[in-house]
């Protein structure tokens, strides 16, 4: 018990405690007590002085019994009540009839104790109401301080909850010119209305709702074009988070980027140029954006075909370099191929890092200094493309003319083949048709699929010519095709997981 008075003591520097007892004796010796806990305490012979008393020094207890004259316990706890509903009261009575338990439970009373109370009952209640206090004062400093950032960060900030917005912070209010939500809704009819259309930006259309894009994928970063209260058109960053423990109640955040002229960089009538592909400034400008979000990237690459996928997080940024941590099978590819393709949703075009800084596999970084914006990269394909193995066999005809030497397969997908040839057969060319025979190991079997194709390509290199081929497989060679690409897949993973490469 000396603990928790010693407790007290610490917790009520500065607070005042009411006692309100009409008997003399009573009101004395527990004023001697309750000095040795509290530096200020007010005496009260009856409610009416007990009422008056609140009012003068404002006390952050009180302690009173309930029969008294002039004024009873419960009808000056009632008149307090209606000044100040948070103080806390407890109540010492020689009456413990229900009704006064009733009473006490609808005026909202701390503790309900029987007089005479036994000292550790008192101060352990005395210790409780204190470190309430306490609480709720370290509370409400804390949704102040949260206020002021909420009301004067520079992002427009709203909480919704059921598509309505519940509460907004001081710039949502100075973007709109408005004085409240209230107001917004009589000048606005909604939001759908304000975010207007661009290319690849977040606006409500006949295939989606922005709100319900918005609230589904928390976390993703969303371009939008609203209309201020001044008619200019602004150009946001939106990000919504869900609020813990509270089903359907979600933050969106709005960023302010217009002054980065990023939004011609979206229109898809506006062609890049190089210049404007190996403009740094907007990169980093577009990486700052998604740094300062606490989002993610994806960085795109390959091994033989396979592709790896890592999220990753900006980790630094300067005017010259990037540095990203993400997972070790990315770090060992790109150790491997000094290669990489950058992706997100914040980007306009992914971005291709054809040489690398370093990549520290202790600290799980990547550091590029060289990258670009790209019109298409390899992250962009819609086949899976697979390097052959050491057992697939091919043959290649030519108006019925077998291709003679040393005939390979380089690299297959489901639509096409580049096969490796030592000659071409005279008359060959684009649009040249050619039938394609191959063996294929799936598992521990082979599988035989023959189609006919179309040269799309040809390429040369030293003694060696490379055909792209096109092709339509049936349903059968379709599904043959896809067992041996994950057959090869699987047989690449476990490849790429046995390198040393770090």
């Amino acid at each position: 018990m000396k603990e928790m008075i010693e407790n007290i003591k610490e917790l009520t520097t500065g607070m005042t405690l009411l006692y309100v007892e009409d008997n003399a004796g009573l009101r004395e010796n527990m004023s001697k007590l309750l000095t040795k806990i509290f530096a200020n305490v007010i005496l009260a012979q009856d409610g009416e002085e007990g009422y008056k008393s609140f009012f003068k020094h404002r006390p952050n207890i009180i302690i009173t019994d309930i029969n008294m004259p002039n004024m009873n316990g419960f009808k000056m706890i009632r008149k307090i009540r209606e000044a100040e509903p948070e103080a806390k009261v407890i109540i010492l009575s020689a009456h413990d009839e229900k009704k006064h338990l009733h009473i006490a439970i609808e005026l909202g009373v701390f503790r309900y104790l029987h007089k005479p109370a036994k000292l550790p009952e008192l101060v352990k209640t005395i210790h409780r109401a204190v470190t309430s206090i306490h609480k709720e004062e370290q509370r409400r400093i804390f949704l102040s301080q949260m206020q002021s950032i909420f009301n004067y960060q520079n992002n427009i900030v709203v909480m919704m909850n059921k598509e309505k917005f519940t509460l907004t912070n001081q710039r949502f209010l100075e973007f709109f010119d408005v004085d409240d939500l209230e107001d917004f809704n009589k000048k606005y009819k909604d939001m759908d209305s304000l975010l207007l259309k661009h290319d690849e930006f977040l606006y409500t259309n006949e295939k989606l709702n922005w709100q319900q894009s918005a609230m589904s994928n928390p976390g993703t970063l969303f371009h939008t074009k609203i209309k201020n209260s001044k008619n200019e058109m602004r150009h946001l960053i939106l990000k919504s988070r869900e609020v813990p423990n509270k089903t359907g109640f979600y933050v969106l955040s709005f960023d302010d980027v217009t002054e980065l002229n990023l939004m011609g960089l979206f229109d898809k009538n506006s062609t890049m140029d190089d210049k404007a592909l190996q403009d740094k400034n907007s990169i980093l400008s577009f990486m700052k954006l998604v740094k300062d979000n606490s989002s993610e990237v994806k960085i795109h690459n390959f091994y033989k075909g396979l592709t790896i996928i890592n999220p990753a997080v900006i980790s630094k940024l300067t005017e010259d370099e990037i540095s990203f941590k993400t997972a070790y099978s990315q770090l060992k590819i790109v150790q491997l191929t000094k290669f990489m393709t950058i992706s997100s949703e914040a980007f306009p075009k992914s971005i291709i890092c054809k040489s690398i800084k370093s990549v520290d596999a202790d600290k799980q970084t990547i550091v590029i200094n060289d990258f670009q914006f790209t019109h298409r990269s390899s992250a962009d394909r819609e086949h899976i493309r697979l390097e052959a193995g050491k057992k697939e066999r091919c043959t290649l005809f030519y108006k019925d003319i077998k291709f003679i030497g040393d005939v390979k397969i380089v690299d297959l997908s489901e639509v096409s083949a580049k096969i490796s040839v030592d000659a071409l057969v005279p008359g060959l060319g684009l649009e040249s048709k050619l039938k394609l025979s191959m063996n294929l190991p799936v598992s521990r079997s082979q599988i035989s699929i023959t189609t006919d194709t179309t040269v799309y390509r040809i390429d040369e290199n030293v003694r060696t010519f490379y055909l792209v081929l096109l092709f339509d497989l049936n349903t059968k060679e379709k599904d043959n095709m896809k067992a041996y690409i994950a057959n090869r897949q699987m047989e690449l993973i476990r490849e790429f997981k046995q390198l040393n490469i770090l």
